[in-house]
């Protein structure tokens, strides 16, 4: 069993049972936590609890009488995701006063989420997670990427995992996996390889083909000289059009402002309009419906619209816009879609990047999780970035001085066929690995893998039995 080490299961609480909190209450409850999961809504709660190996109530989470009915003060990890700001800061803080060891809380609204400092020091907040906040930073991460459909940085940023699919006229096509660095000298390691509904951990021979979804990792400036190097686009969007007003529009608008990217944003309804020219004087905004938008602009204007954004609250609206710039070859497309959409399946178009705040949020904050998982603390989970709805996951261990193979060359490990080891960051700096290099105390170490609930490091080397 992967947590046999342990000598009581972790014990989580999760108040909210939308879709953040079914999809965290699936994953913790696969790790073999002790999941609570607290919900108003009979008949979400019911559902729940047909289908998940989970503990259900319904009832208030942010109720004193209710957490101690679900003994919210042994938890190990509270969780309170519902969509009321308050109702979960005080759901946090009251658990927190019970005995919770550990509190998570969804904050949505922009003037709380600008005093998060405040809620996690005063308030006794381990995490507050801002799913609009993160799904506009992973947003714009990806702009400054046109090559890439997805961008994940980790290792506080010194470390990026980058995702692209692979053209018909990319020089990468027919090559082998060990010609990336050997013979065109690019330093960063391919990871993971999706072909059809398969995902590889490739090894040397392994050849790519077109179509296929490369997973890569490496240092941000060791991409943009790879893309250059590959004759790929490597200019960071300049000039981006946002359909819809909402949060993530607003955090979004945010960030590439300081970049310096010129932003306008079309929103269908006037009264939504006129508060965001009001809150963000800086961006050109248009009262109209995007697609109509689209067909009165001139033929420069579409050729100097470098990306485009769709962020509506509608999914099949979001879909229907993208297809459309897509035919009008704007460089870059990117759509807003909820977790449990069906439509996920146009992340299969290679054309359009599809970004949830949901899964965005999940990930944060299971990440967060797993870091509180290994009960000896040795390698514990600095960061998680889970790819392909949980089909392939990065996990940023720290090594320290009990960590297993310490200074041993990494071509001696034998590791387990499903795993791969991504990057080395040594004193701020990734390093590629290579079989001559070896781990040391202090080091972060990024391992990537098709397993699920991987906490330790040592579940990746094949067992005495295995070799």
């Amino acid at each position: 069993m992967l947590f046999e080490k342990r000598k009581k299961k972790i014990k989580v609480h999760i108040v909210g049972a939308g879709e953040i909190g079914r999809t965290l209450a699936a994953q913790l409850s696969q790790d073999d936590c002790e999941v609570t999961v607290v919900d108003t809504d009979a008949q979400v709660v019911n559902a729940l609890s047909n289908s998940l190996d989970v503990y259900c109530y319904r009832g208030n989470g942010a109720s004193y009488a209710a957490l101690e009915e679900v003994q919210a003060g042994d938890s190990d990890i509270f969780i309170s995701v519902t969509d009321s700001d308050e109702l979960n800061i005080l759901a946090c803080l009251t658990a927190h006063m019970m005995g919770a060891k550990h509190t998570v809380a969804r904050v949505r609204n922009i003037d709380y989420a600008k005093h998060v400092n405040f809620y996690r020091d005063r308030l006794g907040l381990s995490m507050t997670i801002n799913p609009e906040l993160a799904a506009a930073t992973e947003i714009s991460r990806v702009l400054r990427f046109p090559s890439a459909t997805r961008v994940e940085v980790m290792a506080k940023g010194r470390v990026e995992v980058v995702e692209m699919t692979l053209s018909s006229h990319s020089p990468l096509c027919g090559r082998a996996v060990h010609e990336f660095g050997q013979t065109l000298g690019i330093d960063l390691l391919i990871c993971a390889v999706v072909r059809g509904d398969q995902v590889h951990i490739p090894k040397g021979p392994f050849v790519l083909e077109a179509g296929d979804v490369l997973y890569l990792t490496g240092a941000a400036s060791a991409f943009r000289k790879a893309f250059s190097k590959l004759g790929m686009p490597v200019r960071a969007s300049h000039s981006v059009m946002v359909a819809g007003a909402g949060r993530i529009t607003y955090y979004l608008a945010e960030q590439l402002k300081r970049e310096g990217v010129h932003v306008t944003v079309v929103e269908e309804s006037h009264e939504k309009a006129v508060e965001f020219c009001r809150s963000n004087a800086e961006c050109a905004v248009m009262n109209d419906n995007v697609i109509a938008y689209f067909d009165s602009m001139s033929g420069s204007d579409i050729e100097n619209t470098d990306a485009f954004v769709s962020l509506t609250a509608n999914d099949e609206f979001n879909v229907v816009a993208s297809m459309y710039a897509a035919s009008l070859k704007i460089p870059k497309v990117i759509s807003r879609i909820s977790s449990g959409s069906k439509l996920k399946i146009l992340q299969r178009d290679d054309r359009i990047t599809t970004v949830s705040q949901e899964d965005t949020a999940v990930n944060l904050i299971l990440a967060y999780a797993r870091s509180l998982m290994n009960a000896e603390g040795q390698d514990a989970v600095e960061s998680l970035c889970r790819l392909m709805d949980g089909k392939l996951e990065v996990t940023e261990f720290r090594i320290t001085e009990t960590s297993p193979h310490i200074n041993q060359p990494i071509r001696e490990w034998r590791i387990k066929a499903d795993a791969l080891l991504g990057s080395i960051i040594r004193d701020g700096r990734p390093i590629t690995p290579r079989g001559d290099d070896v781990i040391r105390p202090g080091d972060r170490l990024l391992v990537v893998t098709t397993r699920k609930q991987l906490v330790q490091l040592e579940d990746i080397f094949l067992s005495p039995r295995e070799v």
